[in-house]
């Protein structure tokens, strides 16, 4: 198909070029010999154009460069004895090639090299639109080759990143849910089926590269619910999700997350009040999430794996780069995450 194609633009853009010279000016004291002679000198154009193209340039390109200095001036020279010899035979039949170059100027009446400086201007015309073509062709293939080869990388680390964040995010849980279990037992069904349904989100969804934003929002509403079962007298749950969504936009799975479950994990204890807030909104594929906890003493609020919120990092920027703001302040007493988000493909 492709090389179909690359021959009918050939036959267009030659076809115009003869057309462009034969039709051209006053055609009335053109005799039929002329169109004929014409359409010798585009083939020969061709013929030169597409073996430099075709053959030769990609030597160079390959590595190949002596080979492409030995052929290239061997083709040109052929070229131009080409065009010579059609010019003193084809299109002046009354000369010959059998006449010496003294002889030749003066039945011609012209310089033997009026005759060889038209082909070879127009072979090094020739030579140097097929090289920028060829060059340019290289350039794109390249590019879009290292495109290709990044793409694939990032695509190897945020799965990478994602199977990091997964049993990260079960661990943690599962040890809540150990926690709970002993605390208050009632609560255990609850929260296991809750996990359930989270688990069916992580195993069938999160191998997608973006899922609808209400499936991810779903998640983070069974996450809050599971950890509120948890909760602490002392604990005040600031919960503001949309209930539903006016647009289903794309986001990529368990991005948002880690910056909720790191309130839960390290927002929260039995010595001083602690007020969390999770709030989402979502207006045009523009999200804003903000999340806060109280700052606790230091050796209750350390990440000892550190995984959740530095791969979390890494995915905005190789995902969301441009297009994502994340601000997280503390002010001594409040842990502030304010992530803002464009979802807009």
């Amino acid at each position: 198909m492709k090389n179909s194609s690359y021959l009918l633009r050939q036959v267009i853009i030659w076809t115009g070029i003869w057309s462009a010279f034969a039709f051209a000016g006053d055609n009335s004291d053109k005799l039929p010999m002329y169109y004929v002679v014409l359409a010798l000198r585009v083939l020969g154009f061709a013929v030169f154009f597409n073996v430099m193209y075709l053959a030769l340039l990609p030597l160079y390109f390959e590595g190949r460069k002596q080979a492409f200095y030995l052929l290239s001036p061997l083709l040109l020279a052929l070229y131009i004895a080409a065009s010579v010899w059609m010019d003193v035979t084809i299109a002046q039949p009354e000369k010959t090639m059998r006449r010496q170059p003294r002889e030749f100027k003066e039945a011609s009446g012209r310089p033997l090299s009026f005759i060889l400086i038209p082909p070879i201007f127009l072979g090094l015309v020739l030579f140097g639109a097929a090289a920028s073509i060829r060059g340019f062709s290289a350039f794109e293939n390249k590019k879009q080759a290292e495109e290709e080869a990044n793409r694939r990388r990032l695509e190897a680390e945020i799965a990478l990143l994602k199977s990091q964040i997964n049993p990260h995010f079960l661990l943690n849980t599962l040890n809540n849910l150990y926690a709970l279990s002993l605390t208050e037992p009632g609560k255990t069904p609850d929260a296991l089926l809750k996990l359930s349904e989270m688990m069916a989100y992580i195993l069938h969804e999160c191998a997608q590269p973006k899922v609808p934003l209400s499936h991810d929002l779903e998640f983070v509403k069974n996450y809050i619910s599971l950890q509120s079962l948890r909760l602490p007298p002392n604990a005040t749950l600031n919960v503001d999700l949309p209930s539903s969504l006016a647009s289903d936009c794309q986001i990529e799975p368990m991005i948002l997350i880690p910056f909720i479950e790191n309130a839960f994990k390290h927002g929260l204890t039995t010595k001083q009040p602690c007020p969390l807030s999770v709030s989402l909104n979502v207006e045009n594929c523009q999200l804003m999430l903000v999340v806060e906890n109280p700052v606790l003493p230091p050796k209750q609020n350390i990440d000892p794996s550190g995984v959740g919120m530095s791969n979390t990092r890494q995915r905005l920027e190789h995902t969301y780069a441009g297009r994502y703001q994340l601000d997280i302040s503390n002010d001594t007493t409040t842990y502030r995450v304010e992530l803002k988000l464009n979802l807009q493909p």
